[in-house]
């Protein structure tokens, strides 16, 4: 009786244990099984551009439709960065513009990719701020991306970038008097995990140096 009832005891105590192994597993095995699956649709998605080329043509070496797509685009990249292959691409562009309905997917795609660029280049972005709201003591995290004197009110605006959380992409844009702005010693990599992470990874406290 005495050894049943220590087992009985015992077998929510080691249920729990391995749960706890389970979730730990769970845990460490996310990042990984997210970025090999990210990296399977990448690999697909490249090699889907020339793969179907070299099928017609009776060629099923596995890779070769990567290579040749990586070698296409560094191909483009050449001709981007310098004047003869840029007319091209701008008359080739100019056709395309002219199309109605892809027209507009065209121009709207480019125009996201050279806003994301010219975020990325600009020296503001780098900047994180805290932005006062709903009420005292309460902070949102914002990345700053300009400033503007607005004659009728008299001062300096400061644009903040508000993202929201997971997705730091989306957000909301406000003007606010620059006076308000409190500027934060974040990195933009530690705001963003912040943001993508709801708080969770933040940069630790540091902890003061003991005396000799």
């Amino acid at each position: 009786m005495q050894n049943l009832s220590s087992i009985t005891n015992s077998a929510p105590h080691r249920i729990k244990h391995f749960r706890n192994k389970l979730i730990a597993g769970v845990l460490i095995s996310v990042p990984l099984v997210v970025t090999l699956t990210v990296l399977k649709i990448a690999y697909s998605t490249i090699n889907n551009f020339s793969s179907p080329i070299f099928h017609s043509l009776g060629v099923h070496f596995p890779g070769v439709g990567v290579v040749t797509t990586l070698l296409l685009l560094l191909g483009l990249g050449f001709m981007a960065t310098n004047v003869i292959g840029r007319n091209i691409i701008e008359k080739f562009e100019s056709i395309i513009l002219k199309i109605p309905v892809v027209a507009h997917l065209y121009g709207g795609v480019k125009q996201a990719i050279e806003s994301v660029r010219n975020i990325k280049m600009s020296s503001n972005f780098k900047r994180v701020a805290y932005v006062p709201y709903p009420s005292s003591g309460c902070y949102l995290i914002g990345f700053v991306t300009g400033t503007l004197y607005d004659e009728t009110l008299g001062y300096e605006m400061t644009a903040v970038f508000l993202p929201t959380t997971p997705n730091p992409f989306t957000g909301y844009m406000v003007f606010i008097e620059s006076s308000r702005v409190i500027e934060s010693s974040l990195t933009l990599e530690q705001a963003t995990k912040a943001v993508v992470s709801a708080g969770l990874v933040s940069p630790a406290k540091p902890f003061p140096l003991s005396p000799p």
